[in-house]
């Protein structure tokens, strides 16, 4: 609830002084989301060793160990919720460390896929675990809100000046290089747009006290966004993930036949749109081709390319259960992480396997696969497993259910949960530390917003300010 008609003491009469060690427990969370969230662009624009990206894996898991040992929460759900949670990393680090010995994983690659996977849910665990007076939510509020505008304003001035080659993004062109915060990554206009996407539906939802033409205006400037930086994989995810938010929180029939019919509605104007406005072509150019789609198609056949060519490498039964070994199949940790970085991590005795190798060399040599993300063999369900098994899979997936039973009330947050499990079969989205961290924080946000009992005006949030 956000009054309009608040007095202009109320701040002051209801709000307490929060105790130093709540401020920074807030500024420690903030300090770990922002390691992953700016990492690139900081070092894309000041030069800084890439070995900065990496950063995050040391401080999230260092920011969590303090708070779950210092802080005490008010109450007995916020214990529960974040024992729960610790229960399934313990379970998803036991598979992962029994998949490294099985096939002789470095140990390096062992830490790096359990923190890549786990760290995201160790910053919700944080952010549900600490006690947050009125005033410490509301700085945490702000700060997650300025730094979504600060994507969404990067990207807007990016793409004029890679267009008119003021500056480069490693060969990128002005859509594909229009990153945000995610400056320069081969997928960061994916992940800034699905950012500005997310941050723009939260800004509409929970922004009451906003004009709503200001409101409406920050979603559609993300869409514009989606539409500039030609992220297709974007509309698709959260379109997969709104037609499962519907029919997994309805619960008459008649609403989700009227529900199913409105998106059949919805695919058909779609259709017609983008083979009749000019803007929407991109979204045409693989139904227009002959030979992708169908039993036999090509999509068919690179799609899938690592079920096939993975259990190939299997020697044993075991294999099934708890994969190849972590970094050792077509994550992101094997995919491209450990090659990219090969001279640090190397040196600290990480192993590479064949089964990458051959997978990428399907990809590379698959036309369909190089022109879009979408029929990308690698991507993060596929990663996971084949990497971690079906135990590892498993664990990931009881992860997910926690954050969907205990943390998700709202809508929005339950998007976010769908949508991320549509992008794990598109690329490696999911285990994006930016993206995942962020989705995080932005989760554990709403769920303070839904448990805030102290009403809060948006008088200090960025453009709009509310005069009682």
């Amino acid at each position: 609830m956000y009054p309009s008609d608040l007095t202009p003491g109320w701040q002051q009469q209801n709000i307490r002084e929060p105790k130093k060690w709540l401020y920074d427990g807030t500024t420690l969370v903030l300090v770990a989301f922002s390691v992953a969230f700016f990492s690139r662009i900081f070092c894309s624009v000041t030069r800084a060793p890439a070995a900065l990206n990496h950063a995050h894996f040391v401080v999230v898991p260092v920011v969590a160990a303090i708070i779950l040992t210092t802080a005490k929460p008010k109450n007995r759900q916020q214990l529960r919720i974040t024992q729960t949670f610790l229960a399934g990393l313990m379970i998803l680090f036991t598979v992962t460390v029994a998949s490294a010995l099985l096939n002789n994983a470095g140990i390096v690659n062992a830490l790096l896929s359990f923190l890549m996977l786990g760290n995201p849910f160790l910053l919700l665990a944080s952010i549900v675990f600490l006690p947050m007076s009125a005033r410490s939510f509301a700085r945490f509020r702000k700060w997650i809100i300025r730094s979504s505008f600060a994507n969404m304003a990067l990207a807007f001035c990016q793409w004029p000046l890679l267009k008119a080659g003021v500056i480069a993004a490693d060969g990128l062109n002005e859509g594909d290089g229009m990153g945000g915060v995610f400056f320069v990554s081969g997928a960061g206009n994916y992940v800034s747009a699905t950012v500005s996407i997310y941050f723009g539906i939260y800004y509409l939802l929970f922004a009451k006290a906003a004009p709503l033409w200001l409101r409406i205006s920050i979603l559609g400037a993300a869409l514009f966004q989606v539409q500039l930086s030609d992220s297709k994989q974007v509309l698709v995810a959260l379109f997969g993930g709104g037609i499962l938010l519907a029919f997994t929180t309805m619960k008459d029939i008649s609403k989700a036949l009227m529900y199913a019919i409105g998106i059949i509605l919805i695919m058909a104007v779609f259709y017609w749109c983008i083979y009749n406005i000019d803007g929407l072509y991109a979204f045409r150019v693989y139904l227009d081709k002959d030979n992708v789609w169908g039993l036999d198609g090509e999509a068919a056949y690179i799609k899938p390319a690592a079920f096939r060519i993975i259990p190939t490498y299997f020697h044993s039964f075991l294999n099934w259960l708890v994969g190849l070994g972590p970094g050792h199949t077509v994550g992101r940790l094997g995919g491209w992480l450990l090659e990219e970085n090969w001279e640090i991590f190397g040196a600290l005795g990480a192993t590479r396997h064949p089964a990458s190798e051959a997978v990428l060399a399907a990809y590379f040599g698959n036309w369909l696969a190089l022109e879009s993300t979408i029929f990308c063999p690698l991507f993060g369900w596929a990663g996971i497993w084949g990497d971690l098994g079906l135990l590892g899979l498993g664990a990931y997936l009881f992860l997910g259910y926690i954050v969907w039973q205990c943390i998700c009330r709202d809508n929005l947050s339950r998007l976010m949960m769908l949508s991320v499990l549509v992008f794990g079969f598109i690329f490696t989205q999911i285990e994006e530390p930016g993206f995942m961290l962020y989705t995080a924080a932005l989760i554990g946000l709403c769920w303070r917003e839904q448990r805030m009992e102290t009403p809060q005006s948006w008088s200090s949030t960025v453009l709009y300010y509310h005069t009682p």
